[in-house]
C-alpha cells in the first residue's frame, strides 16, 4: 500500500518531474582517446566529490576507451585521469540525473604538469518528464538583456503575441509562478515581461490543478495551462533590474523599470510602468463587462452567454484599440516565515487612458435571403483604472494537516464618452436609418474573494480528507447618459427621433461554496474519492431609467417604468460525485460521475411582479487516461460534462436602448447550458537529437447553448411608450438553441537547426466552430473554418548574435445556411524578421521588420503593409550598466490595425486607430549584484529534490 501511494502522489504532484531528490544515485558513462582520436585503454579515472557529499568513485577504461562510474548524486565533481605515459588531466564538470554520458576526453601523450580544465556537459533543450515538458534555459541563446518573455519565444510549442499573450500547446497560459511560488497573482505578462532571461535555469509547462485536486490526486476540472520559472541557484541572493526613461517626438514618452531584492526565501519586486505609446506590462482588468461594450454600451451582442469554456474567472483583458496613455506600478513580496509559513502577496494599479478613432463595416444576414449593411464611425475616449490585491498563505499546522489561505481583491473605476454615428442601408441607393449619439458613462465595482482550503492525512496512507470554503462579494454600479439624434428614411415622409435619458444601473452579488472530498485506497494500486459540494449565488439587479425634462428643463426627472427593472436572481447547487482512478505514473485511468442538483430562481419585483423557478438535475460524467508509451512519447486523455448558468444580466427582462438601432432585451426563460469537453495531448521529445512533437486534440458540444435571437423590423412596432423599434432597426435577446460544436486541434514539431545554429519550429492547425443563431424567428448555422501555419527559425549562436524569422498564414472559411451565395472567404499572413546584434564594446542594433497581409475582407480593409521598428544604441558605464538608444517605431509609416468579427449572424471588419511613425531616444540602467548564492550547497543551476509547483508531498505541496 506504502508503495500505491507513494506512486500516486508522485503521478498527480510532478515530483518525479523534478523531484529525484539529492540523495539519488544514478550512473554515468564517458570515453578517453588520444589526440589521434585511439580509444586508451587501462586508464584510471576518479571522480572526487568537490562538497564531499559521497566518497570518491574509481573506474578504468576498457578496450574501447569507455568507463562507466555508478553511485554518483548530483554534484561538481573533479574528474582526474592517470595512466602510464600520459599526461594526468583533471576536469571539473557538474553531473545531474540529466547527465548520461559525458564529452569525449581526450590525454595527452607525455608527462606534462597536471592541469585543471572545466568543461560543461550539454543537456537537451527539451525535456518531458511526466505529465510536464521541461525547457533548459541554457540550450536557448539571447541577448543579455532579454526578458523571460523573449526567451520563451524561441522555445518550441510556445507562441507569445505581440500583447504579450502566451500560448503553449495551443492552450493559453493563465498561470505564472517563480520557482513554484506565486508572482504577481495570475499575470502572466507581469511576470514574463519583467524577469530577466539570463536569472532563468528552467521553464516547465504543464497543466496546474486546483490545490485541492493537487493533494487528493485527482483532476476536479479546474486546471488551467502554467508555467514555472526555475532560477539559477546562484542569483537567489542578490538584487536585478533596470530603470529607464525616454522621450521623442510628437511627445511620446515612456519610462518605467523594475527591482528585485532576493534573500534567502524572501523576494521582492517593484515594478512602474509610465508612457503614451502603448506600452501594456501588466494585464488589465474588466469588472464592469467595459472592455466589450461598443458604440457606447448599445452595441451588438455578440452572443448571450459567449462561448462555453471561457475563463472570466480573473476579469483579465488584453490590450484595448487605440492609442493608450499608461500609469501603472506593481509590487510582489514572498517569503517563508519560520517553519511553518509560507507567504506571497502583490498589489497592482493600473491606470490607462484611451483614445480611439473606429471605423466599421458590418454585413447582416437575414432570414429571406438578402442582407443588411451598416457603417459605423466611433471616437472614444476610456479612462480605466484598477488596483488589484492578491494573495497566498499557507500554513502547516503539523505532519497531518496544512491550511491554504488566498484572499483577492479587485476595485476597478471606468469613465468613457463615445461619439459615433451609424448609417444602416440595403444598398448605397437605399437607406434605412442613420444615428447620431453621445453616450458618457461612469462606473464602479469591487470584487471581494477568499479561498480558505484544510487537508488532512490520515495515518493510512492514501486516506485523505479536504474541504475548500469559497466566499465572494461583489457590486458594480454605473450612471450613463444618452444623447441621440436618429433619422428613420421613410418613402412619404421620414421621421427624426430624439432620445435623451439617464441610466442609474446596480448590481450586487454574493456566493459561498463548499468543496468537501475524501479519499481512499482500494487494492494495490486504486483508489476511491467521494465529493459533496453545495454552493449558493444570488445577484440582485437594479436599472432605473430617467427621461430629459425639456419642458421645465429640469434636468433627467422624467421616470420611465418601461426600461426599468428590479431582479433577484438566486442559484443553489449541490453535486455529489464519486471517481475510482487505477494505476501508476505510467499508465493510470480515472473514470467517476456526480449527480448535480440546480435550482434557478428569478424574481422580478419591478415593473411586473414575476417569479420563476426552474430546477435542472444532470448526471456528470468524467474521465481521464494517461498512458507513457515510451520513455520518449506519452498521451493524455480528459473529458468532463459541466453546466453553465445564465448571468443575471442575461436573464434581465427589460430593454437596453443605448444604441436605438440595435436594442437588446434579457430573457427570463433561458435554461442552462450543458457542455461535454474532451482533450487529447501527445507529445514525443527525443532528448539525444533535441526534437519535440506535440499535438492536441480540443472538443466541445453543448445542449442550450446561449446565443442571440435577431429581429430586424421590416416595419415600425412600439416596444415600450417610450421606445420605438424603426424599420430596419433590430432587436436582440439571449434564447438557447442546440448545434453548438466547436474543434480545435493544433501540432507543433521543433528540431535544431545546427548549420545555422537555429532552432526550428513548424506549427499547424485546424479549428471548426458550428454556431446556432436565430434571426426573425428562422434559425441560422454559422460554421466557421480556420486553417493556420507558421514557422519559426530562432537563433541559438550566442548572445551578440539574435535573430528570429517567421511566418504564419490563416486562412478562414465562413458558410451560412442562410445566404449560401455570401460565404466568404478570408486570408491573414504574417512575416516577420527579428535580428538583434550586440558588439563586445556595448555597440547595439536592434530591427523588427513585420508584414502584414489581409485578403477578402470588405472594400477598402484589405490591406498589405509593413511595420518597420528600428533601434541604435550603445553601452557604457562601469560593465556596461547604462545604455542609450535612439529608436524609430512604424519607418514606414504604415502601421494599422484591422479586426474581422465574425459570428452567426453577421460579419464586420473594424479599423481602429494606431501609433505611426515616432523617434525617441531612452537611456536605460541595469542593476545587477548577487552575492554566492548557493549554487555549490544545492548542487548546481538547477532545483534538485524540489518538487513541481503545486504537487502534493504528503500535505504540502512545495
Amino acid at each position: 500500500m506504502t508503495s500505491f501511494i507513494t506512486r500516486v502522489f508522485t503521478l498527480v504532484s510532478g515530483i518525479l518531474l523534478f523531484g529525484i531528490s539529492a540523495s539519488a544515485q544514478f550512473a554515468i558513462r564517458g570515453q578517453l582517446i588520444d589526440p589521434s582520436g585511439a580509444p586508451v585503454n587501462g586508464a584510471t579515472v576518479r571522480l572526487e566529490s568537490k562538497n564531499g557529499k559521497i566518497s570518491p568513485v574509481s573506474a578504468v577504461t576498457n578496450a574501447s576507451g569507455g568507463f562507466r562510474a555508478i553511485g554518483l548524486v548530483t554534484d561538481s565533481f573533479t574528474i582526474t585521469i592517470t595512466h602510464i605515459g600520459y599526461t594526468p588531466v583533471a576536469k571539473t564538470v557538474f553531473i545531474n540525473e540529466n547527465t548520461k554520458t559525458l564529452e569525449k576526453i581526450t590525454i595527452q601523450k607525455g608527462a606534462k604538469s597536471l592541469d585543471e580544465v572545466s568543461v560543461t556537459s550539454t543537456v537537451a533543450p527539451t525535456q518531458q518528464k511526466g505529465d510536464t515538458v521541461q525547457f533548459n534555459a541554457s540550450q536557448f541563446k539571447v541577448n543579455s538583456d532579454a526578458t523571460a518573455e523573449d526567451l520563451l519565444k524561441k522555445m518550441p510549442s510556445v507562441t507569445v503575441d505581440r500583447a504579450g499573450t502566451v500560448t503553449a500547446q495551443g492552450e493559453q497560459v493563465r498561470k505564472v509562478t517563480v520557482d513554484g511560488k506565486d508572482f504577481f497573482g495570475d499575470d502572466a505578462t507581469a511576470a514574463l515581461r519583467n524577469l530577466p532571461a539570463e536569472i532563468i535555469d528552467k521553464i516547465q509547462v504543464f497543466d496546474r490543478l486546483s490545490d485541492q485536486a493537487q493533494f487528493t490526486g485527482f483532476d476536479d476540472g479546474n486546471a488551467v495551462k502554467a508555467l514555472n520559472i526555475v532560477t539559477k541557484s546562484n542569483m537567489r541572493n542578490g538584487q536585478f533590474g533596470r530603470i529607464y526613461a525616454g522621450y521623442g517626438t510628437d511627445d511620446r514618452y515612456a519610462a518605467g523599470g523594475n527591482a528585485s531584492f532576493l534573500k534567502g526565501n524572501r523576494r521582492i519586486s517593484l515594478v512602474g510602468l509610465f508612457n503614451n505609446i502603448n506600452q501594456q506590462n501588466f494585464s488589465a482588468q474588466d469588472l464592469l463587462g467595459v472592455s466589450s461594450a461598443n458604440s457606447g454600451g448599445g452595441g451588438r451582442g455578440r452572443g448571450g452567454g459567449g462561448r462555453p469554456g471561457g475563463n472570466t474567472g480573473n476579469f483579465q483583458v488584453g490590450q484595448q484599440n487605440g492609442i493608450s496613455t499608461t500609469n501603472a506600478a506593481g509590487i510582489n513580496y514572498s517569503d517563508q516565515w519560520g517553519k511553518k509559513w509560507q507567504v506571497s502577496a502583490s498589489y497592482f494599479f493600473n491606470d490607462a487612458r484611451v483614445n480611439n478613432d473606429q471605423q466599421t463595416a458590418t454585413q447582416f444576414f437575414l432570414s429571406n435571403g438578402t442582407s443588411q449593411f451598416a457603417d459605423e464611425g466611433l471616437l472614444s475616449f476610456v479612462n480605466n483604472q484598477n488596483h488589484r490585491i492578491n494573495a497566498r498563505l499557507e500554513y502547516t499546522i503539523d505532519k497531518s494537516n496544512s491550511l491554504i489561505i488566498t484572499p483577492n481583491i479587485s476595485i476597478q473605476k471606468n469613465r468613457s464618452q463615445n461619439d459615433n454615428l451609424t448609417t444602416n442601408f440595403i444598398t448605397a441607393a437605399d437607406l434605412i436609418s442613420e444615428s447620431d449619439r453621445v453616450t458618457n458613462r461612469n462606473s464602479k465595482g469591487y470584487n471581494i474573494s477568499n479561498s480558505i482550503l484544510w487537508r488532512h492525512q490520515f495515518a493510512k496512507r492514501g486516506r485523505t480528507l479536504s474541504t475548500n470554503l469559497t466566499t465572494s462579494i461583489n457590486r458594480n454600479e454605473g450612471a450613463t447618459f444618452l444623447r441621440a439624434e436618429n433619422l428613420y428614411y421613410k418613402t412619404l415622409q421620414n421621421i427624426n427621433d430624439s432620445v435623451a435619458q439617464f441610466t442609474d444601473q446596480l448590481t450586487n452579488g454574493k456566493s459561498v461554496s463548499v468543496s468537501l472530498v475524501y479519499t481512499e485506497p482500494m487494492g494495490k494500486e486504486g483508489q476511491l474519492q467521494l465529493n459533496y459540494t453545495p454552493s449558493y449565488t444570488v445577484n440582485d439587479a437594479n436599472q432605473e431609467v430617467f427621461g430629459f425634462d425639456f419642458a421645465n428643463n429640469n434636468g433627467y426627472t422624467l421616470f420611465d417604468p418601461t426600461l426599468s427593472n428590479v431582479l433577484d436572481n438566486r442559484v443553489t447547487t449541490h453535486n455529489a460525485g464519486v471517481t475510482y482512478r487505477k494505476g501508476n505514473r505510467d499508465n493510470m485511468f480515472a473514470i467517476g460521475t456526480s449527480f448535480q442538483h440546480t435550482g434557478l430562481n428569478s424574481d422580478q419585483t419591478f415593473p411586473v411582479r414575476t417569479d420563476i423557478r426552474k430546477p435542472f438535475n444532470n448526471i456528470l460524467p468524467n474521465l481521464m487516461w494517461r498512458k507513457k508509451i515510451s520513455a520518449k512519447a506519452n498521451i493524455r486523455v480528459f473529458y468532463r460534462a459541466s453546466t453553465n448558468v445564465p448571468n443575471v444580466n442575461q436573464l434581465q427582462n427589460v430593454f437596453n436602448n443605448l444604441n436605438p438601432l440595435f436594442i437588446t432585451t434579457g430573457n427570463p426563460d433561458l435554461k442552462q447550458q450543458y457542455t461535454h469537453t474532451l482533450t487529447s495531448r501527445y507529445t514525443f521529445t527525443n532528448t539525444q537529437k533535441g526534437t519535440s512533437f506535440f499535438a492536441n486534440v480540443f472538443l466541445q458540444q453543448t445542449s442550450d447553448f446561449i446565443t442571440n435571437a435577431t429581429y430586424v423590423a421590416t416595419r415600425d412596432s412600439v416596444l415600450t411608450p417610450t421606445v420605438t423599434l424603426f424599420r430596419g432597426s433590430q432587436l436582440s435577446k439571449p434564447v438557447n438553441l442546440n448545434g453548438f460544436l466547436s474543434v480545435r486541434s493544433f501540432v507543433t514539431y521543433g528540431m535544431p537547426l545546427k548549420f545555422i545554429k537555429s532552432n526550428m519550429n513548424v506549427n499547424a492547425g485546424w479549428t471548426y466552430a458550428r454556431t446556432p443563431g436565430l434571426v426573425n424567428g428562422v434559425k441560422s448555422i454559422s460554421d466557421n473554418y480556420n486553417y493556420s501555419s507558421g514557422v519559426v527559425i530562432a537563433s541559438n549562436i550566442s548572445e551578440w548574435v539574435d535573430f528570429n524569422v517567421n511566418y504564419n498564414i490563416n486562412i478562414n472559411r465562413v458558410r451560412n445556411n442562410l445566404q449560401p451565395q455570401l460565404n466568404a472567404n478570408f486570408i491573414t499572413q504574417a512575416t516577420g524578421v527579428q535580428l538583434n546584434l550586440l558588439s563586445k564594446s556595448g555597440w547595439l542594433f536592434q530591427n523588427d521588420v513585420t508584414n502584414n497581409r489581409l485578403t477578402g475582407l470588405t472594400g477598402g480593409f484589405n490591406q498589405n503593409f509593413w511595420l518597420w521598428n528600428m533601434s541604435v544604441g550603445k553601452k557604457f558605464l562601469k560593465n556596461q550598466v547604462g545604455e542609450l538608444k535612439v529608436s524609430v517605431f512604424d519607418l514606414l509609416k504604415q502601421n494599422v490595425s484591422i479586426v474581422r468579427n465574425v459570428t452567426e449572424n453577421f460579419i464586420e471588419d473594424q479599423r481602429n486607430l494606431v501609433l505611426q511613425q515616432y523617434f525617441m531616444v531612452t537611456f536605460t540602467y541595469k542593476l545587477k549584484s548577487f552575492g554566492l548564492g548557493a549554487l555549490m550547497q544545492q548542487g548546481g543551476s538547477g532545483t534538485p529534490g524540489q518538487a513541481r509547483p503545486g504537487a502534493s508531498s504528503g500535505v504540502r505541496p512545495f
